[in-house]
This record gives C-alpha cells, sequence and structure tokens, in this order.
C-alpha cells in the first residue's frame, strides 16, 4: 500500500467521502472485472461491485488495520458474488456477448463454459489469480485462506481445466 493509499484510507475512515471514492477509483476496475468473471454477467457484477462498496463504506469504521482495506475490500466483494450466484444459479451471458471483447473483462464462451466446472472457491482462485495477476499471498488475504491454500486451489483448478481440454484437444 502507498503512502498515498494509506491516507486515504485513514481519511476515509474519518468519513471523508472524497477519499473513500478516490479508492473506490483505484480499485473499481480489478473489483468488476473479478465479479464479471466470476459471475459471468454484467448486470450482476455491477450489483455485486455497488453492492460491495456501499457494504465496505458502512463499515469502513470497523476496520481494524489500515493496511488490509484492499484485501477487505475484495472480501466484501466475493461475498457479494457468492450470494449472487447462489440466487441465480443458472449465469446468463449477456446478449451482446458476442460483440465484447476481453478488454470490456468478458472471457471467451468456452472459457465461461469451463469455469463452471470449477468450485466458488477454485473460481474465485483462479480468477483473481490468472485473470487479475494477484499472487498467492495477496489472494489470501482477500479470502480469508493461507497462501498455500490458495496455491493448492488454483493447482486443482487449472488440472481440471486441463482434464476437460484435453479431449478437444485430440
Amino acid at each position: 500500500m502507498t503512502d498515498m493509499e494509506w491516507a486515504l484510507v485513514g481519511q476515509a475512515k474519518q468519513g471523508d467521502a472524497h477519499a473513500f471514492a478516490l479508492l473506490y477509483e483505484k480499485y473499481y476496475r480489478d473489483l468488476y472485472r473479478f465479479a464479471l468473471y466470476y459471475l459471468k454477467n454484467e448486470a450482476q457484477a455491477e450489483d455485486a461491485v455497488s453492492g460491495a462498496v456501499l457494504k465496505a463504506y458502512e463499515k469502513l469504521p470497523n476496520l481494524r488495520q489500515d493496511s488490509s482495506f484492499k484485501s477487505w475490500l475484495f472480501q466484501i466483494t466475493a461475498n457479494e458474488c457468492r450470494m449472487l450466484f447462489r440466487q441465480n444459479r443458472e449465469t446468463a451471458i449477456p446478449e451482446n456477448y458476442e460483440e465484447s471483447t476481453e478488454e470490456q473483462g468478458y472471457a471467451k464462451p468456452e472459457l465461461n463454459s469451463l469455469l463452471r466446472i470449477l468450485t466458488d472457491d477454485e473460481r474465485m482462485v483462479v480468477t483473481l489469480a490468472v485473470f487479475s495477476g494477484y499472487r498467492s499471498t495477496e489472494i489470501g488475504n482477500m479470502l480469508s485462506m493461507r497462501p498455500g491454500t490458495v496455491r493448492s486451489l488454483k493447482s486443482r483448478a487449472l488440472e481440471k481445466l486441463r482434464t476437460a481440454i484435453a479431449p478437444a484437444m485430440l
């Protein structure tokens, strides 16, 4: 965490909405991308991030360690994603999916299909590690897991994906 982020978290905890907005702006893209890969639905991803940000803003004074703000925000977002995913097990691919690009945060339909074979935890770990580039220590902090557990989940998930695509490669 940079000195600037540290200061912003401190100000936001004191009720400075502008400081919180600056933090939100910094992390929004990663939060949204995570939610979109997890939920595979643009509207649900926006709902998950919006819900997470509202909860984070309300509970920010309770944040014990300012340095854990980012992982705390991802934990809240992951919980919102889990809740929305459970509410709608049949995740819909957006109607304009074919026109969308990976830059907009969508994966190819084949990849989304494969991600459905993973457990919730495996999908979150793969999404954060592979698509967002986070390390196992960071993911562990975000999801309240030990780094070894994250590496194990990632390894198991990638093996499931390899096994699922192996027949297509023949």
